[in-house]
């Protein structure tokens, strides 16, 4: 708000008098010099400039990302990093995959669409089982879409549901975390995802750095198993249940494995899996 300076005149009054000359009044004058008012920028909310950036899953070249899984078991070590895009009448994506538990690498690539991730790697799910495999996930996508684009994110607030499918490319094996045989996915089995995000925020620390603002996303798998008894083979469903903490621009930053259950029967069994994915080291490439 401007100050106005109001000046008063000091008006004197002196007696009429012939023989006294009265000098002319001298009023002082303060200046003032107006402060100006700071200009406050406000400062924009980083964009994904590249055909691949999801804010939950920059691919740009060059952005590396490395996890420690702790289990009941002990620790591993997971990195996965972007190799370069290629823009064609599909955009692909490079993505290298390495499981230092295992000692095995594989590259993947990985189709965009105007800005969303459409087909990356369960590499996640090989994450959570690190316990119970006995090698990573093999899968390919079916339809939906892994991570929305920042334009469908702001149009939704950062509040929205979405599901995407895929199918095991081979059989995998997963140990049973209550004894006995193990579980076996099938070739061909559907595996399907959901998430869930409300855009609610927490405050998230690990290994890799503090992230205060984090997008807390509820995920969750379900896919068939196969089930062995002493009776024989039964049919049965593996259901996953996640939650993740995703820093826009950098991506998975925390993740958790809430609750494993198993149904068969027409019974729903708990298993007892503990797993937590956290970021050691993000590297961010060009």
């Amino acid at each position: 708000m401007k100050k106005i300076l109001l000046f008063f005149p000091l008006l004197i009054l002196t007696a009429c008098s012939p023989a006294v000359v009265v000098p002319p009044t001298v009023t002082a004058t303060n200046t003032y010099t107006p402060v100006p008012t700071p200009t406050i920028t406000p400062t924009a909310t980083p964009v994904p400039n590249g055909p691949c950036d999801s804010p939950l899953l920059p691919l740009s070249a060059g952005n590396q990302w490395t996890y420690r899984v702790t289990t009941e078991n002990g620790e591993a070590i997971y990195t996965l990093k972007s190799l370069g895009i290629k823009e064609s009448g599909n955009i692909i994506a490079t993505v290298e995959f390495t499981d230092q538990k295992n000692n095995v690498t594989v590259t993947e690539p990985v189709v965009c669409l105007d800005g969303a991730v459409e087909n990356f790697p369960l590499f996640v799910i090989s994450m959570y089982f690190s316990d119970y495999l006995e090698k990573d996930f093999n899968t390919y996508h079916d339809t939906g879409i892994y991570a929305p684009s920042y334009q469908t994110l702001l149009e939704n607030d950062r509040s929205m549901n979405w599901e995407v499918k895929y199918l095991t490319e081979d059989s995998a094996q997963i140990k049973n975390p209550m004894g006995g045989q193990s579980l076996i996915v099938m070739e061909s089995s559907f595996i399907n995802l959901s998430f869930e995000m409300d855009g609610t925020r927490e405050a998230v620390t690990v290994p890799g750095g503090s992230y205060p603002q984090a997008l807390k996303v509820m995920n969750n798998y379900s896919f068939p198993a196969t089930l062995f008894l002493p009776t024989g083979a039964t049919g049965s469903t593996l259901n996953l249940y996640t939650t993740q903490w995703v820093e826009p621009y950098v991506g998975l930053v925390r993740a958790q494995v809430d609750r494993t259950t198993i149904f068969f029967s027409a019974q729903e069994m708990e298993l007892p899996i503990v797993s937590t994915i956290e970021l050691i080291e993000f590297i961010r490439g060009e």
